[in-house]
């Protein structure tokens, strides 16, 4: 068994390698600005279905309010940045130490639901800080959006979208897969597996069901401020739309379609999705009858084909397939000797 985890790590690790790979080397593909943009979104929506994986797949909570801790992460910089001119290294620390401190209220008064309760508490949340996003006008601007957040410097340079930005935002995507890598093989990933496969039988084994969901969920919300950080400082302008009930479906959906038991599941999920939502955008251009609307359409399609024919996901589905061929390889030797 001992030896079976140090496998897993190693190819944890080897993956992680190519991975970082492939991030560095993609800008000098020569993609274009729309294709650079949508490998920068890649890298911000990959951080936020990061820590809902966590949340799903390992503490087996359901949530469809991750993007409401997203608008508060760009909502709080914003208004930290643009309104109060204060630098947005300041604004980053408010928008993970916010979402952070509403994730603890939250979850304390939810901590008795689980499972679809759970979820349509997490659901109305989401509604409440999109109403509010949307009437607090004296803060937030309203529904027409707030404009002019500032670019953010680093040793004298402006961060601005491009190459520039795209590095910068898969930084902070390959610290939230470290964190969550490291988390998933500790003592906490183990304890919260447990409380996956049977919360019963966790608590009767003395594990601290209540304390390890708590601390995950408010681990969610920080990296969903975060990548609300990232994105309200990538677009200079945000509007209560880009945090809705869309978006945290769109969240789910990369989550399910990855695999929610698999870090790298929820990172496959992410860049599939914006592939799908690429292809559907190129091919509005050439089929009239195919709009923006389309890319919510094959989004709920993949999500119930998924759930029907894939439920572990992706990515898990893949490895077991390809571990139960390697497993039923005949030895050669075998061969001989019959």
């Amino acid at each position: 068994m001992a030896v079976q985890k140090k496998g897993v790590r190693k190819m944890n690790w080897l993956g992680f390698i190519i991975f970082a790979c492939i991030v560095l080397v993609l800008p000098w593909l020569g993609l274009s600005s729309f294709m650079m943009t949508q490998a920068t979104f890649a890298g911000i929506y990959g951080i936020v279905a990061v820590g809902l994986g966590l949340l799903m797949g390992y503490a087996g909570q359901i949530s469809l309010g991750q993007a409401a801790f997203y608008g508060v992460g760009a909502y709080t910089t914003a208004v930290v940045s643009k309104t109060f001119g204060l630098s947005p290294w300041i604004g980053l620390l408010f928008a993970i130490l916010l979402p952070a401190l509403i994730a603890y209220i939250v979850g304390h008064t939810m901590a008795r639901l689980s499972g679809y309760y759970l979820a349509m508490a997490t659901l109305a949340f989401g509604i409440i800080v999109s109403v509010l996003l949307v009437e607090w006008r004296s803060v937030t601007s309203g529904a027409s959006g707030f404009y002019g957040i500032p670019s953010i410097n680093l040793f004298g340079m402006t961060i601005k979208q491009g190459v520039s930005y795209y590095y910068f935002v898969w930084f902070f995507a390959i610290i939230a897969v470290l964190i969550a890598l490291n988390i998933v093989h500790s003592r906490i990933g183990r304890a919260l597996r447990s409380i996956h496969d049977s919360e019963i039988a966790a608590s009767s084994m003395g594990v601290n069901t209540g304390k390890y969901k708590m601390q995950i969920f408010v681990l969610s919300a920080m990296l969903a401020g975060l990548a609300g950080w990232l994105f309200a400082h990538m677009s200079y302008s945000i509007a209560p739309g880009s945090f809705g009930l869309d978006a945290s479906i769109l969240f789910l959906t990369m989550v399910v379609l990855g695999g929610s038991t698999s870090i790298w599941g929820a990172l496959i999920g992410t860049v599939l999705i914006i592939a799908i939502n690429v292809f559907v955008h190129f091919l509005g251009n050439t089929v009239s009858f195919i709009t923006s609307d389309f890319e919510h359409v094959m989004n709920g399609l993949i999500l119930i084909l998924v759930i029907m024919f894939m439920p572990k996901g992706l990515f898990p589905t893949l490895a077991d397939f390809i571990r139960n061929k390697l497993s039923k390889t005949p030895d050669p030797a075998e061969e001989i000797t019959s």
